[in-house]
């Protein structure tokens, strides 16, 4: 892989993109799904592959490394009236309302376009019409997803209203009777709960998401995942349990390009969900030598990168300050690249602890630029 690297990018240095026996292990295990470009350029020559689909490799859901494309659609996506929501009032074109959202989702990770915001809510207004005159599962379960999809862009811009979305996404996959959309947005709904600090909510519902079924073992995964933080986080011991648990699910995952809306979850993101839990429960040590070793292994894309400075540096806010705020500060430049605001809003604990050691040069430019991120207007 790394003689082929050099020849298929020639003049340019590859070595930051070089792999061990380890990474290959990673890959053989399926722990590392959908690797940077280069690399997969270079699995694609060593194993002789047309695509990486040959080779088993799936885009997770909102990858930053996601194709800019997906497969066209049935048919193409017809011109919608938006007064009467022509062009959707078929099971085929909801399909290709769906693929379009698909598409959206992949490629939001190079930055959200300005206008994304407003797009899907036209989408959702068009949809809101169409059911008036009662619920119809095909478009219930359409309005699910867009409706989820637009509380995760309210998350990451920074828009009032993620939680909101996500009530009117739970009640519309109830609504289409799709056990799998409603587990999914109840474990959005736990994560929002703890986001503001509302454990003991966000513990109600990771254990309702836990109760619907069968859903995919990458979606009973995530579930798991935030029920071991929402414990964690109230010191009850029995996440480390439910991280156990979570771990076992993830290694005996295959890799289901269907699995519309847990493919990001893998034994890495398993991985930095233990750190987070390691860390809430005090053991902060061993929390940050995970996400150290999450860290070194040069996959992760900005968002999560981000997300896991976030994490390292509170592991490091009470014994080194300065080492604290170079994490924050890496946290930010991430979210910036990724155009996510969720490491800015994780980062505010360590802002206000970092303030007392404002005299510290490193500590002060972090808590600059985490203020002007903070005061910085949403983006629309």
């Amino acid at each position: 892989m790394n003689a082929a690297l050099d020849r298929l990018f020639p003049g340019q240095d590859m070595r930051a993109h070089y792999v061990d026996f380890r990474w290959i292990g990673k890959i053989e295990r399926g722990e590392h799904r959908w690797p940077a470009r280069e690399r997969r350029a270079a699995l694609r020559h060593v194993l002789h592959a047309y695509t990486d689909a040959d080779l088993g490799l799936f885009p997770t859901r909102r990858s930053p490394n996601a194709p800019a494309t997906l497969p066209p659609p049935r048919r193409p996506p017809a011109i919608l009236d938006e007064q009467t929501g022509a062009g959707i009032d078929t099971l085929d074109s909801v399909e290709v309302w769906l693929r379009r959202l698909d598409g959206m989702a992949a490629t939001v990770g190079d930055g959200i376009p300005v206008d994304s915001f407003e797009h899907v809510r036209r989408h959702l207004d068009i949809l809101e019409r169409l059911q008036r005159d009662g619920v119809r599962p095909d478009l219930a379960r359409a309005d699910a997803r867009w409706s989820e999809f637009l509380s995760w862009l309210a998350d990451n811009t920074g828009e009032p209203g993620g939680a909101s979305w996500l009530q009117r996404a739970h009640r519309q996959a109830t609504a289409a009777g799709d056990p799998v959309l409603s587990a999914y947005t109840l474990m959005r709904h736990s994560q929002h709960a703890l986001d503001g600090g509302d454990v003991r909510t966000a513990i109600a519902l990771a254990r309702r998401s836990l109760t619907h079924g069968p859903v995919p073992t990458r979606t009973h995964v995530l579930c798991l995942s935030r029920l071991a933080e929402a414990l964690a986080a109230c010191g009850d011991d029995a996440a480390t349990t439910v991280v156990t648990q979570a771990r076992r699910g993830i290694r005996g995952a295959g890799i289901d390009p269907t699995e519309e809306f847990a493919n990001h979850c893998d034994l890495r993101y398993v991985t930095a969900v233990d750190a987070r839990c390691r860390h809430l429960l005090g053991d902060t040590s061993s929390a940050a030598a995970i996400l150290e070793e999450l860290l070194a292994d040069q996959e992760p894309g900005a968002l999560d990168a981000g997300m896991w400075h976030a994490h390292l540096g509170e592991c490091h806010q009470a014994t080194n300050p300065e080492r604290a705020a170079h994490h924050g500060n890496l946290a930010l430049q991430l979210g910036a690249q990724a155009g996510s605001y969720r490491p800015v809003r994780a980062l505010q604990p360590l802002a206000v602890t970092l303030r007392r050691h404002r005299g510290l040069p490193t500590v002060q430019t972090f808590l600059d630029a985490h203020r002007q991120a903070v005061a910085s207007p949403v983006p629309r």
